[in-house]
């Protein structure tokens, strides 16, 4: 009877072309909308009633919200899991328990031990090596620094330099030493 009363309200002697309005299309709008009210009820008996009210109304639009917030905590737990734990492996994870990590620094500390033992060993089978040109050039330079060479040299040398003449500041430089020992 609705549909009989739209149709003779709404489109009794009117052409009907392309997009216009027809019986067909309002029977569809008119069934959505049921429907749409038919969830939102549902929707608002099974979230709201019974509830009481909270200090927040627990809305239809604010339970969506929430699972829309627990979705994105889902999410990012999930992306978490998989940087921390899946990129890492088993092996890796094992590798960092309590245990393990005793018995790796006991490895380490026996490896030390073998090692500084070994580095004996090698020490007493040691070979000597041929002087070679630089060792010796080497040696040479090491003996002309030494002290005592140094002032033999000085001694060879000095007749062949000729003394600075003394400036007066020199001399000032004299006389005052002079007088500090004095006192």
């Amino acid at each position: 009877k609705e549909y009989k009363k739209d149709f003779e309200e709404s489109m009794k002697g009117r052409n009907l072309t392309g997009l216009e309005v027809t019986p067909s299309l309002l029977h569809v709008k008119y069934a959505t909308k049921i429907a749409s009210e038919k969830e939102y009820r549902k929707d608002l008996e099974e979230g709201v009633k019974g509830k009481g009210l909270t200090a927040l109304e627990e809305t239809p639009d604010m339970l969506r919200a929430k699972n829309a917030t627990q979705i994105l905590n889902e999410k990012e737990y999930k992306k978490a899991l998989e940087l921390e734990i899946r990129g890492k492996g088993l092996t890796e994870l094992a590798l960092e328990t309590p245990d393990f990590v005793r018995a790796k620094n006991a490895t380490d500390i026996a490896s030390q031990i073998k090692y500084k033992q070994l580095a004996e060993m090698e020490k007493a089978n040691y070979t000597s090596v041929v002087d070679t040109p630089e060792i010796i050039h080497a040696q040479q330079v090491k003996n002309l620094s030494s002290q005592k060479k140094y002032k033999e040299e000085a001694e060879k040398d000095m007749p062949h330099y000729v003394p600075v003449a003394d400036t007066p500041e020199m001399q000032r430089v004299r006389e005052n030493q002079k007088n500090f020992s004095m006192v």
